[in-house]
């Protein structure tokens, strides 16, 4: 477990507390103590930059210490139920992904109910996928990876962070929108499985944008589509999987922050306009960069919303799939 407590200078607490305490519904007394914010994912990556950033400006704008935890495990469960046991209060928040959404519908059993037992705040952004292949695969576009897996079903391996995790559901997804047979090679995290990808050992992976991208630029590996329903700024040269003829394929995956259920309606309110004005922000949009983050910065309601339709979607994705459930 890992813990970042972010420090309050004066001159950039004074700046950003004036554009918190704008309005009249800053007058509420919140925060009155630190804030903890967990990250349910290991240190390093698109999960703990998104953290950090968000703690940084979080912590600068109320005055106070925002810290932020570590806390991986279960596919990011094991963090948000303690988000979701937390005192309803706002001073414990959490970051979520696009697996608070599929979780339901891969483990036995839920230590927490999405729904019932979290407030959402904001759906806060979303981060590309890429499919990739080795340096010297002959594959260089979608439509030559499904002509050879028509050609030899189940012969291609590709790779994943894990059952359930983002890029395999990214690749079961182009599995059945393809109608192409690939088989799975799970391992555990994204970079033991690209280092399989480059040796050539499997044929094929999706991988996050802030780690595929430094491999591109190496010429260790070839990007040959984007997830995204648009093309990303750092390879406006790839196509999206959609252009290549898969007309129906899109996804990105999405972070929103959480607080306890039952937290109360005005402190929901109040974190969720202040992380959509984090979100916003000059320097966090810089933080960003290299995870090529999309702004969304919706509402409370919004991101409550979203998470109500994605966790249908992820459930007719996972059952036809047939993919076995998680203990």
């Amino acid at each position: 477990m890992r813990r970042t407590a972010f420090p309050i200078g004066r001159r950039a607490l004074l700046g950003a507390a004036a554009s918190f305490l704008a309005t009249p519904s800053r007058a509420q007394a919140f925060p009155t103590k630190t804030i903890q914010l967990v990250v349910p994912f290991a240190a390093g990556g698109a999960a703990d930059i998104i953290g950090r950033a968000i703690g940084e400006r979080l912590s600068q704008g109320y005055g106070r210490p925002v810290i932020v935890e570590n806390r991986p495990g279960a596919g990011s469960n094991t963090g948000l139920a303690s988000v979701a046991r937390a005192e309803p209060d706002g001073h414990v928040i959490g970051l979520a992904s696009m697996a608070l959404a599929v979780n339901p519908s891969l483990y036995r059993s839920m230590p927490f109910d999405p729904v019932a037992d979290l407030a959402p705040l904001s759906l806060a952004l979303e981060t590309p996928n890429i499919l990739i292949v080795p340096a010297n695969s002959p594959y260089r576009s979608v439509g030559d990876l499904i002509a050879a897996a028509k050609r030899a079903p189940g012969l291609l391996v590709y790779a994943s962070a894990g059952l359930g995790s983002s890029l395999h559901l990214a690749a079961e997804l182009f599995r059945q929108k393809a109608s192409v047979d690939l088989t799975h090679a799970p391992y555990r995290g994204s970079s033991p499985a690209l280092v399989d990808l480059i040796a050539g050992r499997v044929h094929v992976m999706f991988d996050n944008a802030s780690t595929a991208l430094p491999q591109i630029e190496a010429g260790t590996v070839r990007a040959i589509g984007v997830t995204t329903a648009a093309r990303i700024a750092a390879l406006p040269q790839v196509p999206t999987i959609a252009e290549q003829g898969v007309p129906d394929y899109a996804l990105a995956n999405w972070w929103g922050f959480v607080a306890a259920a039952r937290t109360p309606p005005a402190i929901v309110e109040r974190l969720g306009a202040d992380i959509q004005a984090a979100l916003r922000h000059e320097a966090t949009e810089r933080a960003f960069a290299p995870i090529n983050a999309r702004i969304i910065a919706s509402t409370p309601q919004a991101f409550a919303s979203h998470l109500a339709t994605e966790i249908g979607q992820w459930r007719a994705i996972v059952a036809s799939a047939g993919l076995t459930a998680l203990d």
